[in-house]
């Protein structure tokens, strides 16, 4: 649900005095606005916000197709915005008006075709497994998107929660869905370099790179995250306790911290390496963990052509990318 107009004003103000409080270092080297729609701001408000933030390197910002115009666009690049991130979803209007979508499939194509042209780099996001969607539902927007000059595309299946509105899903078609939307985008140039991630050679994006690699990263806003120094950082709750929290001087001492135990690091590492095309750098485990990759707990799933096992990585291959998940229970 956005939030209401009337709010806007005070989010950007509380947003900038947090980037005040907590930004005490040099430059970033990425930055991305999103997860929520800074496209929805008003162009006074979008302004306020983009001259706050500087970086000397990838500038991403997500936009919603219907709030996709010129003058946002041209602020944008104003302001050194030089990639885009367009929540599309689906290009079939009855799963868009299913998902409660306030966009058609029409107004995302004229949106990405705006994008496209402004900042020559960015990203479109699919979903997939969506209730009453079929297999060739969800391959016809993957061919759309892919015969359009993009250069990275993201799909991720639908987690419904309990006792969701939504009708049930076709989760029997999750594999063949995922599997052949692969297909499709590597017999065009495509390369999946995560789970849910495809670019073009050159145009991944770097700062969703930081996450899966465990660099530090600064969260701003409710409920962001930030990991600085191996500790997993955060406000409780949402709007009013971060609002609560920022009036009273963003102090460090209020945030909850998430302090993983050693299984924990261990485990989180393994996972996220193995998100990536690069897998599991055999080498920098032990250098981490003071000790070897138990490499027979991977020999069923390399004999099942799941994993492959090179010099110094292990990596997913085939049907593995679907089961990282269960491989990982059985590490």
């Amino acid at each position: 649900m956005p939030a209401p107009e009337r709010l806007h004003d005070e989010y950007v103000s509380l947003v900038l005095k947090e980037i005040s409080a907590r930004a005490h270092c040099d430059t970033p080297s990425t930055i991305y606005i999103g997860g929520g729609s800074p496209s929805a701001l008003s162009t006074n408000n979008l302004k306020k916000l983009l001259a706050s933030l500087k970086t000397s390197g990838e500038f991403t910002m997500e936009w919603n197709p219907e709030q996709v115009t010129d003058e946002k666009i041209k602020l944008a690049q104003d302001f050194g915005v030089n990639r885009f991130s367009l929540g599309i979803q689906s290009l079939n209007d009855n799963l868009l008006k299913t998902l409660g979508r306030r966009h058609s499939a029409k107004m995302a194509l004229n949106a990405l075709e705006k994008l496209n042209s402004a900042f020559n780099t960015g990203s479109c996001d699919l979903m997939f497994c969506l209730p009453g969607q079929s297999t060739e539902d969800f391959l016809n927007d993957v061919n759309s998107l892919a015969n359009i000059d993009l250069k990275h595309i993201s799909f991720y299946g639908l987690t419904l929660k309990k006792h969701s509105k939504l009708p049930p899903q076709p989760e029997d078609l999750y594999p063949e869905m995922y599997l052949k939307a692969t297909e499709i985008l590597q017999s065009v140039g495509f390369y999946r370099y995560e789970v849910s991630n495809f670019a073009k050679r050159g145009h991944e994006s770097k700062h969703n790179l930081v996450y899966w690699k465990r660099g530090p990263y600064l969260g701003v806003g409710p409920s962001a995250h930030s990991y600085l120094k191996g500790i997993r950082y955060y406000v409780e709750g949402k709007y009013l306790p971060w609002k609560k929290w920022v009036l009273g001087g963003c102090l460090q001492s209020n945030l909850t911290q998430d302090i993983p135990s050693a299984e924990g690091k261990e485990i989180e590492a393994v996972w996220l390496a193995l998100r990536t095309k690069e897998g599991l750098s055999l080498k920098s485990y032990e250098q981490e963990f003071g000790k070897k990759f138990e490499i027979e707990k991977a020999r069923p799933f390399i004999k099942k052509g799941w994993m492959m096992l090179n010099k110094d990585s292990l990596a997913l291959n085939g049907e593995g990318w679907l089961w990282l998940d269960k491989i990982l229970l059985y590490f």
